[in-house]
């Protein structure tokens, strides 16, 4: 599983537009709070993506 801090350092490499960070950082805490609601990993949820296509 990939830490918080490499997600995060990844997600400053690839997003440019600051407001983008934010927008997944809040993504993330929504997360947080739903993987904790159901009783899921929180970690797990909170650095999880779905891969499309």
């Amino acid at each position: 599983m990939i830490l918080r801090e490499e997600a995060l350092k990844l997600l400053k490499q690839y997003l440019k537009d600051e407001r983008m960070v934010k927008h997944c950082l809040a993504v993330e805490a929504i997360m947080r709070a739903l993987a904790k609601r159901l009783d899921e990993n929180v970690e797990l949820w909170a650095v999880s993506v779905n891969k499309v296509g």
